[in-house]
């Protein structure tokens, strides 16, 4: 029996909190041993039904971690879920581990727009190579913004020591067109394939292991560097413990909506705010260089949707007046957007007659990087944004400061009390 044969086949497409908890319920009977059996195996386009496809929406916060961690505990046992599970708190790690390193993203930001003019890098993203399995992993990722996570492995360990290509380059390709592109969890993937992650623990793609995991759709044999060492680099740098903002508002407030946490309703506030403040789902992108965009913008309104989908949910929530920031939509590249979202907010501030606007925390990445712009230009006109860190992140990503095992020792206490 199809266990997602309620769930429209387009269900991807909606980029809403009711479909990420349709798709949710229609997976948890596959959470547990089903999960662990099958979910290596890569079946192809439009076939990927053994694994939870959840990852868009946990990563715009439509369905957060901890909801779906408590729906998996109250279906299956630990013994039985325990590969699915160690999945969300992948992510997780991740997540902690970048924040508490926010040069390693600064740096790959730096190096990354080289790719685009680059011969070899514009061949490999189109699938013009000599690798069939490689080439359909391009195409799919291009036609359907998702590829499988053991594909995805391959296809890096594939694109670093079959192709000789930077790993930084990669992962562009891949921010690009994910839906589910996450800074913490793209960057880092990359880097633990390439071996900078593990120091010296690279992954290699073997073409008997390809063959196995496609079902024989794919056998590259010959065709793969199935003996190259990992790359070698600096050791990353040491972790900096977090230091999150501890204070919030007591003043009557404003709040911001961001399309990296759109689950306003949950958030633990001082007092509801006085207005809500959409923001433009194009503050999650970023230039590259002076022609080329961090991602595509089809994932800008990947974005859009779900900010739409946040910002009614919101409203009815706390039954508050909302306001919506269009922001740039010309596909031009320049910097001037942030001014003109600091400008509106100002004008919103001065006409509600307050100073302080809160929003949830905002993790390493571009829309960090944008607000951190526009909240210096508040400041200036005496508005202060103050960030809410989330109780699940406040508890899980300090605990990120080495390996993903020595984190992992946590999960079953962090399992019995879920922030």
């Amino acid at each position: 029996m199809n266990l997602f044969a309620e769930i429209d086949s387009n269900a991807e497409q909606k980029m809403t909190r009711a479909q990420g908890l349709a798709m949710l319920k229609a997976f948890l009977p596959l959470a547990g041993g089903a999960y662990a059996r099958e979910r290596n195996f890569d079946k192809g386009p439009g076939e990927h039904l053994s694994v939870s496809r959840l990852s868009p929406f946990i990563r715009r916060r439509l369905i957060s971690e901890t909801e779906i961690l408590q729906a998996v505990q109250a279906r299956h046992a630990f013994s039985s879920s325990e590969k699915f599970i160690s999945e969300i708190f992948w992510r997780t790690y991740f997540k902690g581990w970048l924040e508490m390193r926010p040069s390693i993203w600064s740096e790959w930001l730096a190096s990354a727009p080289h790719a685009f003019e680059e011969e070899r890098y514009l061949k490999a993203c189109q699938g013009k190579t000599d690798i069939a399995c490689f080439n359909e992993w391009a195409e799919e990722l291009r036609e359907t913004g998702y590829l499988h996570n053991h594909a995805r492995m391959w296809f890096a360990s594939i694109w670093i020591f079959t192709l000789k290509l930077p790993w930084q380059w990669g992962a562009a390709f891949f921010l690009q067109w994910l839906r589910d592109g996450d800074p913490a969890s793209n960057t880092l993937s990359w880097r633990w394939v390439a071996g900078l992650h593990s120091r010296g623990k690279h992954y290699l793609a073997r073409a008997d292991n390809i063959e196995r995991f496609t079902n024989g759709r794919f056998a590259p044999y010959g065709a793969l560097d199935e003996g190259a060492l990992p790359i070698v680099a600096s050791d990353p740098p040491p972790a900096i413990e977090p230091a999150w903002p501890s204070l919030l508002p007591k003043n009557k407030y404003l709040l911001l909506l961001h399309a990296e946490d759109c689950l306003a309703e949950n958030l633990v506030l001082p007092a509801s705010p006085e207005a809500i403040i959409v923001l433009p789902a194009s503050l999650g992108n970023i230039a590259l260089g002076k022609h080329h965009w961090l991602r595509d913008r089809s994932i800008d309104s990947l974005d859009k949707e779900a900010l739409a989908d946040a910002s009614m949910r919101a409203a009815g929530h706390f039954n508050c007046p909302i306001h919506v920031i269009e922001g740039q939509t010309a596909d031009s590249v320049d910097g001037s957007e942030n001014q003109g979202i600091a400008r509106e907010l100002i004008d919103f501030a001065s006409q509600y007659q307050l100073g302080d606007m809160m929003t949830s925390y905002l993790p390493v990445g571009p829309t960090q990087q944008n607000i951190a712009q526009i909240t210096k230009l508040l400041a200036a006109e005496g508005v202060h944004l103050h960030q809410l860190v989330r109780g699940y992140d406040r508890v899980c990503w300090p605990h990120a400061k080495r390996g993903f095992f020595p984190f992992k020792e946590n999960i079953p206490k962090w399992l019995k009390n879920l922030p």
